[in-house]
């Protein structure tokens, strides 16, 4: 019987030994090597390692080897580094397993686990403790690092020239890097924790294909994710906040999304830097310096994200080219879309409220702004030293000062804008030029149009109603060209201050209740004709002006009222009263037998309409703008020179009242050009952009 047993343990002894038949559980002990129980295993192995503390360094060449606590709890089973200046555990083979341990003790540069040329390995529930580097995988693929707690070291999870590697659900704090991978593609990083790191949380660098989901980045002294030198990587419901720096960064690297994440409290909450053909869409960007920032950027979609309450703006493209900026949701920032020098930008279905300048140009060209709403800023659209630009379709209301503003700016186009409700000017112009205002409706602010030292500008076919002081007001201009507008029911129609050979025609000015049309004495050669005019007062023309005129060459073609031929202005008065409702046209041309001379001056209307009773606002034939009279000052009739002891009466009361509004003017041009001074003076952002050198991402992949 002892024969018997004898030879039967030997056997089983002799089948472990040989390497041949099936794996078994091995139990080390404190006290007991590690490296001893590894360097007798075989493939399949399972190496279980009892509750206590170990010193040693482990170095895996085995394939299918697992290594772990009995316990399952990292806490009570702890490797300590032997040697510090040696890995703790080095893995150069496939298949293997690491789970349940804490690991401490590497320095100078070295690794609590270390894999190369490895695949296929796990790393899983570790905790990781003052190693320089807790994880590092080099040049391997397909492993899993999953559920581990790295703490104080360098470099949390370094992977390098690795691919296809799953890094999830890891919780990192204390690094000088959380997770930093480089020269790698198509590894997936999710659901991890890299907060509070004295530089970034995740770094990519030279990485393609890799998948950013989920992670949180907080609190980290650089950035929460920096993306340098890489491509179609996918950044997706990440959470970054209160990095000290930015909360996701690329530099240098092109055709990334970055979709569904959320940047709070930094001080860029998302930013490109020459990265371009990029999709940033349905982000949350809120309590940031800037919301999300594109510098130097090409080609690249910004669309559906919320960004609120960024201390200087919200979504802010610098030196970019061909981007879309398009359906994104904006409140509470100090500059709400903000493009300077930047062109060929398309800034679409924008929702804008309750910031300074809701859309800004600075320097821009060649833009297309089109159906964005723009309600409650201090600003709507504010532009400045910027060219060929078009604006179409915008709504912008409540500002609390103007609605947009050009300044310095020449040949932009505004079409079809609403403009309604403005504390200040529904539109201003200041020291602009050659822009074309066309089909807007200003309704409801203080001032409709506004232009002042401006020139050459076309304000057409607009609708201005309702506001409370001018419809249009031109102060210090030259040449503009006021044609084709309604400009009714406000407190002066069209209003002339020291402004020059201005074009006034085929404009409806009605029902203003202190003026039609208003020229100051220092307002010469503007040239008005074929207007319909309809208020109590139609003209308050100042003495001293020279060389206007109020008809042109009597051409054929259908006037203002519908008659054959366009000549002078149809002058008519609520009561029925006007010289074009009761003058006498015997030859049936639709121009008046008489001149109508304006009250208060010298100057007549040689050729009024009469015959029609609405405006026709038809299409302006072309016609000579030549403003000969056709008839001389001489040509006046009873009719014109009688007036009742009732209009001379009004008409003295309506020039002290012009006197009176006349310091009223000065007033409240004063009190615009203070807001425009201040508005100036607090221009959130300086011209120049603050540049990222590279010398910050050369000093983060150094390890020192």
């Amino acid at each position: 019987m002892d024969k018997f047993v004898t030879l039967a343990v030997a056997i089983v002894i002799f089948t472990f030994g040989s390497g041949i038949g099936t794996a078994v559980e091995l139990t080390v002990q404190p006290g007991e090597s590690i490296q001893s129980v590894v360097n007798n295993a075989t493939s399949g192995d399972e190496i279980i390692i009892s509750p206590g503390n170990y010193n040693e360094n482990v170095v895996i060449t085995k394939d299918n080897i697992v290594i772990r606590s009995s316990s399952g709890n990292p806490e009570d089973t702890i490797i300590t580094a032997n040697d510090n200046a040696t890995n703790i555990f080095s893995i150069d083979a496939d298949k293997v397993t690491i789970m349940g341990l804490t690991i401490t003790g590497a320095g100078l540069d070295r690794s609590g686990i270390y894999l190369s040329g490895s695949n296929n390995c796990t790393i899983e529930n570790n905790k990781l403790v003052n190693n320089a580097l807790g994880v590092y995988v080099q040049y391997s693929m397909y492993n899993s690092i999953l559920n581990n707690t790295v703490k104080q070291g360098k470099r949390a999870i370094n992977i390098e020239r690795s691919h296809y590697n799953t890094i999830t659900n890891n919780d990192i704090s204390s690094q000088r890097f959380g997770i930093y991978v480089s020269a790698s593609e198509g590894n997936k990083i999710s659901e991890n924790k890299a907060n509070m790191n004295s530089n970034h949380g995740i770094i990519l660098e030279n990485c393609n294909n890799t998948r950013l989901e989920n992670n949180t980045a907080n609190a980290n002294s650089g950035s929460g994710i920096q993306i340098v030198y890489s491509s179609t990587n996918n950044l997706i419901g990440n959470k970054v906040d209160s990095n000290m720096g930015y909360g996701i960064s690329f530099t240098d690297s092109s055709n990334n999304s970055i979709i569904n994440n959320t940047a709070v409290n930094s001080n860029r909450g998302i930013f490109l830097l020459r990265s371009g053909e990029s999709k940033v869409l349905n982000n949350l960007a809120l309590n940031n310096q800037l919301g999300i920032r594109i510098s130097s950027g090409v080609n690249s979609n910004i669309s559906g994200n919320e960004v609120s309450n960024n201390n200087n703006s919200g979504i802010s493209l610098l030196n970019c080219v061909n981007c879309n900026v398009s359906e994104n949701l904006l409140s509470n920032n100090t500059l709400g879309i903000d493009l300077e020098l930047s062109n060929n930008t398309v800034t679409l279905n924008n929702s804008i409220k309750e910031g300074g300048r809701g859309i800004s140009l600075r320097g821009s060209s060649y833009n297309m702004v089109s159906n964005n709403m723009a309600l409650n800023n201090r600003y709507g659209i504010y532009i400045m030293r910027s060219q060929w630009n078009t604006l179409f379709n915008n709504t912008v209301r409540t500002s609390v000062n103007h609605g947009i503003v050009l300044a310095n700016s020449t040949d932009n186009k505004l079409i079809n804008n609403v403009l309604t409700s403005n504390g200040g000017h529904g539109a201003y112009l200041t020291n602009s030029s050659v822009n074309t205002f066309e089909n807007n409706t200003a309704s409801g602010n203080s001032r409709g149009i506004y232009l002042i030292s401006s020139g050459g500008n076309n304000i057409l076919n607009n609708k201005i109603l309702d506001n409370r002081e001018y419809a249009v007001l031109l102060s210090y201009c030259i040449d503009n060209n006021i044609s084709g507008n309604e400009a009714s029911n406000s407190g002066r129609g069209i209003h002339l201050s020291t402004s020059q050979n201005n074009i006034v025609s085929r404009n409806i000015i009605t029902m203003n209740s202190i003026s039609g049309i208003f020229m100051s004495s220092t307002s010469n050669g503007n040239a008005v004709f074929d207007n319909y005019f309809n208020n109590v007062f139609n003209s308050d023309v100042k003495s001293g002006s020279e060389g206007n005129v109020w008809n042109t060459t009597k051409t054929a073609g259908t006037n203002i009222v519908g008659g054959p031929f366009i000549g002078g202005n149809f002058w008519a008065k609520p009561d029925g009263s006007g010289f074009s409702q009761t003058a006498t046209d015997a030859d049936g041309d639709g121009i008046a037998d008489a001149a109508y001379k304006l009250p208060g001056n010298n100057y007549s209307d040689f050729l009024p309409l009469v015959g029609g009773h609405e405006p026709k606002q038809s299409v302006m034939p072309q016609v000579n703008l030549n403003t000969s009279t056709g008839a001389t000052s001489t040509e006046t009739t009873a009719n014109e020179t009688k007036m009742t002891a009732n209009e001379t009466a009004t008409n003295n009361t309506e020039t002290n009242k012009t006197e009176m509004n006349k310091l009223e003017i000065n007033k409240t041009e004063t009190a615009v050009n203070e807001n425009e001074t201040y508005a100036n003076n607090t221009e959130p952002i300086d011209d120049s952009e603050t540049k990222i050198g590279l010398d910050e991402t050369e000093d983060a992949v150094q390890l020192d």
